[in-house]
């Protein structure tokens, strides 16, 4: 064989070996993802099993959980309503109270225990109520209704209320005359009495003074007064109405 044929048959036959080769090769490829398919299908059929257990799981919860919470609802709604009806019949005994010692002070006991009755039926064994009993049958004794008057009078002083502390003083007075609270409530009463006196004295003075101020326009002079004035009692009623005197006589400057 000559050389130059040698050569071609040499070529032809590593073209077919790389034929070969590449053909081997595809048939390995085939053989491979032949077999990786049944795999991949199992693990996404598993995959699908899971997420189809989860969602039933899922699905299963939340068919229950309405049921739950309107169990759980209900629960709550019934706790709220009692706490709401006690606050309620608490509310009643405790008016009940207020009026049985009001019907008290006035000396009505029949009708005093007829609401401390209607307090015990609205709200059983309310330390109120039994606390309200034991003070009315005090008051009922001559020592109680003199004690009861004295308070009543003591707070009229405090607050000026001349009126009220002369009737209670005159009824604490008609159950025991010489008691010395009687004429210490007195002297006290006499002592509030001179003290706004003399307080609605300077108020006078000062309002008067602001007034000829005014008269002569000296606004400057006439709100000094007017200042002096409410250091003395910023809430007496003679007070504001200069003040809206002062306001206008300025405004028509």
């Amino acid at each position: 064989m000559r050389y130059r044929d040698l050569r071609e048959t040499r070529k032809r036959q590593i073209r077919y070996g790389a034929w070969a080769a590449a053909v081997l090769l595809m048939a390995v490829g085939l053989i491979l993802f032949a077999a990786s398919v049944p795999r991949e299908e199992a693990a996404s059929a598993r995959a699908t099993t899971g997420e189809s257990r989860r969602a039933a799981t899922s699905i299963a919860s939340a068919a229950l959980s309405p049921a739950t919470a309107s169990a759980t609802a209900a629960q709550a709604t019934t706790g709220d309503e009692v706490t709401v009806v006690d606050g309620l019949r608490r509310d009643d005994a405790v008016a009940s109270i207020g009026d049985a010692r009001r019907q008290a002070a006035a000396g009505n006991y029949v009708a005093a225990e007829a609401s401390l009755d209607k307090a015990e039926k609205a709200m059983p064994r309310l330390p109120e109520t039994q606390q309200a009993r034991v003070d009315i049958v005090v008051l009922k004794t001559p020592e109680g209704r003199f004690a009861h008057h004295i308070q009543r009078a003591r707070f009229a002083v405090d607050h000026d209320d001349r009126a009220v502390a002369e009737t209670e003083l005159a009824e604490a007075a008609r159950l025991k005359a010489d008691a010395p609270e009687i004429a210490e409530l007195r002297a006290a009463l006499q002592a509030a009495h001179d003290k706004k006196a003399h307080r609605e004295a300077r108020i006078a003075d000062a309002l008067s003074r602001m007034r000829e101020a005014i008269a002569r326009r000296d606004f400057a002079a006439a709100n000094s007064a007017l200042n002096e004035a409410e250091r003395i009692d910023v809430q007496a009623p003679t007070i504001r109405q200069a003040r809206v005197e002062l306001a206008r006589a300025q405004n028509a400057r």
